[in-house]
């Protein structure tokens, strides 16, 4: 279909002379062929409408290269006349006028620079392919599900799922789900177990060598840098006091601040007098250091979890002040080089220099899992020693528990107690904003990691579930 066509019959009853203006119907029915698409700085986003109950609705993907990175629903359409308005959620409206004839909308994000004028086109779906997991089948070719991963000589062994007590009928089920559309936008699924890799599936145009944002996974990555400066008896332990780390600061540093360590840091317990609100804020760009230090000690640390982005750019400053060295260039050397990770990047956030301990780090989906499996082998990798068996020993261990119904230990989540028909027992999890996922059942020698784009649709734990009901059940023992 030519780009910016219109099915042929809404095009003669749209153009022809004397033709009255389309009913409502028929418009809806218009707006639902095709996307109508806007590139802005390098980025497209392509709206999606369907009818469901008589009413317009739909999703918009964002979309960068030959990537789909978001996939956000619309709220709401409101169609009146040829006038059109769009809710998506927490976004400002998109408001604009819908010309079928020349099969464009006039319009944008009047509050939002600089979207404020966002023109839409119709696209044939068909020359955007990222916008679903996968493109239709062609003909001639195999229609499996999925693929034995390649051996690339990274580290990782390859296997069947058969031949690990993992019955390959689940992992259709699985990726069935993902393609049905039951877990939202998912951009990457893999699974290890016994230390080889028997899944690696890829959607919405992403592949093995693109890097993903971890988003907060970064904040665990955080973790097995403390453990390692420990081990290598860079920082004494986690008892010792958080202030010793900003000498500096001390003095400026807001009422309570003695009784804070760093294992409170670790748990997000420190008991600062945030907002949630506030706490839960992306980290700011400058003065990091100072503007955590100098809130007040309400609760008694250890006693009290609250999530939180801001405070855990402290760490950044624990393991410079303690290596004498940039996180980043210390995990360069410590962690990723052991790990046989060559390539990844830190950038996003950096401030001042530093690298963004919260959400900054982006790794590629096999290197993620190189760090779930330290989990599994109490810290080593291919028998070399990263961290300590002593530090991997107190990750799954709930340190405080959470408003969540999970436990939390040193920036990672603790799924605990497990459901009682869930055989894999406990699970530990780093966890990013959008399916971001290193999910490890060390118990069950079983890594899973998963990748997505649902920042914004309330989806980002539907994988979860997708992974519990079809492949958890049926692991059993090799």
């Amino acid at each position: 279909m030519a780009r910016n066509s219109l099915p042929l019959v809404l095009l003669l009853f749209v153009t022809a002379a004397g033709a009255e203006p389309p009913t409502k119907t028929v418009a809806m029915e218009a707006l639902t062929s095709g996307l109508w698409h806007a590139h802005v700085q390098e980025e497209d986003f392509l709206y999606e409408f369907t009818i469901e109950d008589g009413n317009l609705g739909g999703r918009m993907h964002r979309v960068v290269g030959d990537k789909q990175m978001l996939e956000v629903p619309l709220s709401w359409v409101k169609l009146d006349g040829s006038a059109i308005e769009i809710g998506m959620g927490m976004f400002p409206p998109y408001v604009g006028e819908v010309d079928l004839e020349a099969a464009r909308i006039v319009g944008g994000l009047p509050e939002v620079p600089p979207f404020r004028e966002l023109n839409l086109t119709r696209v044939d779906a068909a020359e955007w392919p990222m916008t679903r997991p996968r493109p239709p089948a062609e003909a001639g070719k195999s229609s499996s599900l999925w693929t034995r991963p390649q051996d690339i000589d990274d580290g990782w062994p390859t296997g069947a799922p058969s031949d690990f007590s993992v019955d390959p009928a689940d992992i259709d089920r699985m990726i069935q789900a993902i393609l049905d559309g039951e877990a939202g936008s998912i951009h990457s699924l893999l699974v290890v177990r016994d230390g080889t890799l028997l899944v690696e599936e890829y959607f919405h145009g992403w592949s093995r060598d693109d890097l993903h944002m971890t988003a907060s996974c970064t904040k665990s990555v955080a973790s097995l840098l403390t453990g390692i400066a420990i081990d290598r008896g860079q920082i004494k332990g986690v008892d010792v006091p958080l202030l010793e780390f900003f000498p500096e600061l001390s003095a400026s540093a807001g009422q309570g601040w003695e009784a804070v360590q760093l294992q409170h840091l670790l748990t997000m317990s420190m008991g600062l007098d945030w907002t949630d609100e506030e706490a839960k804020g992306w980290p700011l760009l400058e003065n990091q250091y100072a503007l955590v230090l100098e809130r007040k000690v309400t609760t008694p640390p250890g006693t009290h979890w609250r999530y939180g982005n801001r405070d855990v750019n402290l760490l950044t400053g624990v393991i410079s002040q303690s290596t004498g060295v940039e996180a980043d260039t210390f995990a360069a050397e410590h962690l990723f080089e052991p790990l046989g990770i060559d390539d990844w990047d830190w950038d996003y956030r950096r401030w001042e220099g530093h690298p963004d301990m919260a959400t900054g780090l982006s790794l590629r989906p096999r290197d993620m899992a190189k760090l779930g499996q330290l989990l599994v082998t109490q810290g080593t990798w291919q028998d070399r020693r990263v961290v300590s068996e002593e530090w991997i020993r107190e990750l799954p261990e709930t340190h405080i528990p959470t408003d969540r119904g999970k436990g939390y230990s040193y920036l990672w989540w603790r799924f605990d107690p497990p459901p009682p028909d869930f055989p894999l027992g406990v699970v530990t999890l780093a966890w990013g904003v959008g399916s971001q996922y290193i999910w490890v059942a060390p118990e069950a020698r079983l890594v899973v990691v998963i990748t997505g784009g649902n920042n914004y649709n309330e989806r980002a734990m539907d994988i979860l579930r997708v992974l519990d009901r079809n492949l958890a059940p049926g692991v059993g023992e090799p």
